[in-house]
């Protein structure tokens, strides 16, 4: 099984003040890397901790992989963001729900159920998802 990573789990597990930081930090003792992630996750949990110094340090020692081609799925992201414009979809969701088409037998781990339990992939199919409690 894929294991996508959207970013609140790393931002979670990464500052102990979070409010999911604990279900984050278990999720990544528990599971094996790497986890699957995509250069606008990667660019979001960066900003939403100051630095981007933890973010490359997982991608050297293999903890995190990028495993999405923005350039080859161009179309779709926005085919998503368009579909999702009343929710607010940001890139970083858009790819991530765009790996899950990609990786079928994946599972997206998130901190995010309000947007992730109403997105759809393949249009009728739920993100099969992760959340705290």
């Amino acid at each position: 099984m894929n294991r996508i990573a959207d970013a609140g789990l790393f931002i979670a597990a990464l500052d102990e003040r979070d409010a999911h930081h604990g279900w984050a930090a278990s999720q990544l003792g528990r599971e094996s890397p790497p986890w699957l992630v995509c250069e606008p996750v990667l660019a979001e949990i960066a900003a939403s901790i100051g630095t981007p110094e933890p973010v490359l340090e997982m991608l050297q020692v293999g903890d995190l992989e990028i495993a999405f081609g923005l350039d080859e799925n161009r179309s779709e992201v926005l085919a998503l963001v368009r579909k999702y414009r009343d929710q607010g979809m940001d890139l970083a969701d858009a790819c991530v729900v765009r790996m899950s088409e990609l990786f079928e037998d994946s599972i997206v781990y998130t901190v995010d159920r309000k947007d992730f339990s109403v997105y759809r992939r393949h249009g009728r199919r739920p993100v099969r998802c992760a959340f705290p409690g």
